[in-house]
């Protein structure tokens, strides 16, 4: 089926998505009937990607299905339904929605993974459904955290939620299992460098130069009131999960590249190079994440010093 007959087709779905999203709603709040549910649940998780918004975040669709997250029938399902929405990203016009969605999950969470479980002994002993639940987890996280994390960043009880909920990822990250770890490595990577990255990219660059040591000059107080200030606060809000970071890093880091000498057929000793594989790519990642956090750490104790000393 060619790309622009597939566009057509789900032109015309969501043009007609009325009728399916209220016989959708009307089965999760009326049907007993375990499979129908879960055959619901199914149906939603295969459309939420590409409906229009307003069927998600105007109607009781993330209520009803944050009802059904603490049923163990249903909570792989309904994680998947929410991991959908909350990777989607059009802007700031729904942020109060899912504001309060990633609050109303997290206090539910609490009662089904208490923080201070041992996910990684959970994840070990638990049927193949709780490990699911664990996975699904992970794409949660992270697709929340890469698409949203500034919306939970503003003072209050945002806070605690957020890093509450990067607390949760951080023990998923040492879950035994190396498409988890992938999950988690990749936002780990991708969230450390934009960390680094806004040290270094500011848009005044004076401030540039200066924080890169290429140019010796004061920073005027506008500077210091706008760049600095958010720099730190951002700095410290998650220096404890930067430090449990490290500590993941180096307990899980995979083995580096390994160095073959040999002997050619000239008799010369030559050192051989060994194709990447998935181990050294993990590895790469891992050390690249490493090393930005230890420069982000290097940059935070250059900046306390100049953007505030």
């Amino acid at each position: 089926m060619t790309q622009s007959k597939i566009k057509e087709l789900k032109q015309s779905l969501n043009n007609e998505f009325q009728l399916i999203h209220e016989l959708c709603l009307y089965v999760l709040s009326a049907s007993q009937r375990t499979e129908l549910i879960r055959a619901t649940l199914s149906t939603l998780h295969a459309f939420l990607s590409w409906i229009p918004l307003g069927y998600i975040f105007e109607s009781p669709l993330l209520e009803t299905l944050l009802n059904f997250f603490p049923m163990p029938s249903y909570r792989n399902l309904t994680l998947q339904c929410l991991t959908e929405v909350v990777a989607l990203n059009f802007g700031d016009f729904y942020n109060a929605q899912y504001v309060k969605m990633y609050t109303i999950f997290m206090k539910l969470l609490q009662t089904m993974i208490p923080l201070n479980t041992n996910i990684p002994e959970a994840y070990a002993i638990g049927s193949s459904e709780e490990q699911a639940f664990i996975q699904n987890l992970a794409l949660f996280f992270t697709s929340f955290y890469k698409s949203h994390i500034r919306v939970l960043e503003t003072p209050g009880e945002n806070i605690a939620a957020l890093l509450m909920g990067v607390e949760y990822l951080t023990k998923i990250s040492y879950v035994d299992d190396t498409e988890v770890f992938k999950v988690c490595l990749d936002f780990w990577n991708s969230f450390v460098l934009e960390l680094f990255e806004a040290h270094h990219n500011l848009d005044n660059p004076a401030v540039t130069a200066n924080m890169m040591g290429l140019q010796q000059m004061p920073l005027l107080p506008g500077m210091v009131d706008g760049l600095g200030s958010q720099l730190m606060q951002r700095r410290q809000l998650y220096a404890e999960p930067m430090s449990k970071l490290r500590m993941l890093m180096i307990s899980r880091m995979a083995k580096p590249k390994e160095v073959l000498i040999v002997e050619d057929e000239n008799g010369n000793i030559v050192r051989e190079t060994m194709k990447d594989n998935d181990v050294l790519v993990q590895y790469k990642i891992m050390r690249e994440t490493l090393i930005f956090r230890e420069l982000q750490m290097a940059t935070n104790n250059f900046s306390s010093k100049y953007l505030v000393g």
